[in-house]
Order: structure tokens, then C-alpha cells, then sequence
């Protein structure tokens, strides 16, 4: 009977130091955050130094994971697949992204998201299927955003460059 009461008191000190508070925590990740952002972003040129970067998506992760219902999560996650596709990490990038666009239904990039996943499929990965149904999607659901016009546009593009590359003209 002892062990099982001990046992029972270290469970709950464990979820109770594990627990914390947890605004306190969602600050303090914020904070870890902008520290990584600022490192990242302070280097010259363009260059992006893999290690900072990689901790950057962990820490963005974590706060998803920490703080779920917190505003800022949504842009967490999408900075997060930013420097996924950065990383060259397309498949992960466009999870992320459809994430977001599916469990954030009030964020304001919510119709960006949605565009992403199809210019990722079109430009990084040459999958121009994924692309043309990605695209034909964002502007159904988002029919009057400005990714709809961006979708449309990318739509045309395609359709000229497939019908371009259907010419056959004659050798001289």
C-alpha cells in the first residue's frame, strides 16, 4: 500500500513540474523564438546557417505543441514551413502548410497556405498534377482572395506551358 501511495505522489509531482504554468511557458518560447529569428536574420547575405535554422523549426514546433490554442500559433507554424522549404524538406513543407490551412480556419494567411502547397508542387517538385488540382482548390475555397488570383494566374501559366510543349514544329 505504500509503494502504491508513494508512486502515486511522484506521478503527481511530475505532471505538476511537467504542467507548469503555462503562459509562462508560451512567453518564454516566444522569447527563444525571437532570439533564433534574430540570430537567423542578422547574418549577412542570404546565406542561411543550417543549425540555427533547424532549431528554429524545432522551437516553432515546440510552441505549436506547448501553446495549441495560443494566436500565434498559426504563424509559428507557418514561419515553420518556410524554413522547411528553405531546407529543401518540400513534402514536410507542404504538410505544414496544409496543416494550418485545416486546423487554423480564422488565420489570415489561411487562403496563402492553401496557394503554397500548389507552387511548391509546381516549382520545387515539378508535379504539375498536385500543382493544377492544388490551385483549382484554393480558388473553390477561396474564391475571392488574392491567392485565388495567384491560383489563376499559375493556372494559365500552366496551361500555356503544357499546350507549349504539345507543339511539334517542323525541323528546317
Amino acid at each position: 500500500m505504500r509503494k502504491a501511495s508513494f508512486f502515486s505522489m511522484m506521478v503527481l509531482l511530475v505532471l505538476e513540474l511537467g504542467c507548469g504554468s503555462g503562459d509562462l511557458s508560451c512567453e518564454q518560447r516566444k522569447k527563444e523564438i525571437e532570439q533564433l529569428e534574430d540570430q537567423l536574420f542578422a547574418q549577412d547575405g542570404n546565406a542561411v546557417q543550417d543549425d540555427i535554422r533547424a532549431e528554429l523549426m524545432r522551437a516553432y514546433a515546440a510552441f505549436a505543441n506547448a501553446c495549441h490554442d495560443a494566436d500565434e500559433t498559426p504563424e509559428m507554424l507557418f514561419r515553420r514551413a518556410d524554413l522547411l522549404r528553405s531546407a529543401g524538406r518540400f513534402q514536410e513543407a507542404m504538410t505544414q502548410l496544409r496543416d494550418v490551412h485545416d486546423h487554423y480556419g480564422e488565420y489570415e494567411k489561411r487562403s496563402v497556405c492553401a496557394f503554397l502547397v500548389g507552387f511548391i508542387a509546381e516549382v520545387e517538385l515539378n508535379d504539375r498534377a498536385q500543382a493544377r488540382k492544388t490551385y483549382e482548390q484554393v480558388i473553390e475555397v477561396h474564391p475571392n482572395s488574392e491567392a485565388a488570383t495567384w491560383a489563376r494566374q499559375s493556372l494559365e501559366l500552366l496551361s500555356s506551358t503544357e499546350a507549349g510543349q504539345r507543339l511539334e514544329f517542323p525541323s528546317e
